[in-house]
């Protein structure tokens, strides 16, 4: 029997640990590098991602692996997810960064890994098993990529497939394949459409008309799947956009704050820090905190500022947590 709600995600068995922590908003994003020799049409990174060996924590652009650590701290994090472009091509930087994580947050820290397998073999599996990951994820995009997730399972790694929810894949030999090998888990991820991959995406008659930038085609297309295929054995887990947008992200966010912020700054439900900005002649160390731009205060305690002194200008500021202004008023 299908667990969850169809708008927001269904799963017919155990999520995978790496999903369970995800859905506590307690996985650190980590896109180690857009380097991929692949060409997939419905590649959702961005340009300025794409085929680039750049690195990011969350939203935030990193340096070294100190801003992991770090982005790791403010969040609370309970493990990672390591992305791309394909982690393989930096596969020492990829393995540094796993002992680096367990080495600083402990063997429990689960990291999962996501690859196309191009470049899996068995040496390169066997540093990612001894650094301590938990659980890798393929992406076999082409029929050679098999052999790289019948190598991990030979390994004993924990292994799974994921892929998005079109007819471009035969789900029902996908399945029986991914069980003969022995795989653990099957993911299946709604389409996202994005500057990058709306051309192509709507040429195939994809719109961004399901959540933010889901795709309804793709939708239903993955909820005929979980349907058909509720009572395998092995387990399926269908994510959609809308969890990725506002469930997953909105959770991390929050997570992120309970950490983070500062007892002056409001954190708003749907995800967001929301400050005051006064610029006022007068000393306000007992609201908030001093800054370029005047003191930064709880919006809650504007009133009684301004009935007290006499305020220049007030600004009412909506961020995400890498400081990006959503709103400002």
């Amino acid at each position: 029997m299908l667990k969850g709600n169809p708008e927001v995600g269904l799963y017919n068995r155990d999520l995978p640990k790496g999903c369970e922590l995800c859905r506590l908003g307690g996985k650190l994003v980590v896109y180690i590098s857009g380097m991929c020799d692949d060409d997939c049409y419905y590649c959702p990174v961005s340009e300025e991602r794409f085929r680039k060996d750049v690195m990011f924590a969350n939203e935030r652009p990193a340096k070294d692996f100190e801003d992991y650590l770090q982005e790791a701290y403010r969040m609370n994090a309970l493990g990672a997810g390591i992305t791309g472009g394909d982690p393989l091509l930096v596969i020492d930087r990829a393995v540094s960064l796993i002992m680096t994580f367990k080495e600083y947050f402990g063997s429990d820290f689960h990291v999962h890994l996501y690859t196309s397998g191009r470049y899996a073999n068995y040496d390169a599996l066997g540093e990612l098993k001894r650094a301590g990951l938990d659980e890798i994820r393929f992406h076999p995009l082409r029929e050679e990529y098999w052999s790289a997730v019948e190598k991990a399972v030979k390994l004993g790694m924990n292994v799974g497939i994921e892929v998005p929810a079109i007819e471009d894949f035969d789900f029902r030999s996908l399945i029986e394949r991914a069980k003969r090998i022995g795989v653990r888990f099957i993911n299946i991820n709604e389409l996202e459409l994005t500057p990058r991959n709306f051309p192509l995406l709507r040429a195939k008659g994809h719109r961004a008309d399901h959540g933010l930038a889901g795709s309804r085609k793709s939708h239903e297309f993955a909820l005929g799947i979980m349907r058909a295929f509720e009572n395998e054995e092995l387990s399926l887990h269908y994510c959609t956009s809308v969890y990725k947008d506002l469930v997953e992200t909105r959770t991390r966010f929050l997570r992120t704050y309970r950490v983070w912020s500062y007892p002056f700054e409001d954190i708003n439900p749907d995800g967001t820090l929301v400050r005051a900005i006064v610029k006022v002649n007068a000393d306000l160390s007992d609201y908030g905190m001093k800054s370029e731009d005047g003191y930064v205060v709880s919006p809650g305690v504007v009133d009684e500022i301004r009935q007290k002194y006499n305020v220049d200008e007030v600004k009412i500021v909506e961020v995400l947590p890498n400081e990006v202004k959503v709103t400002e008023s």
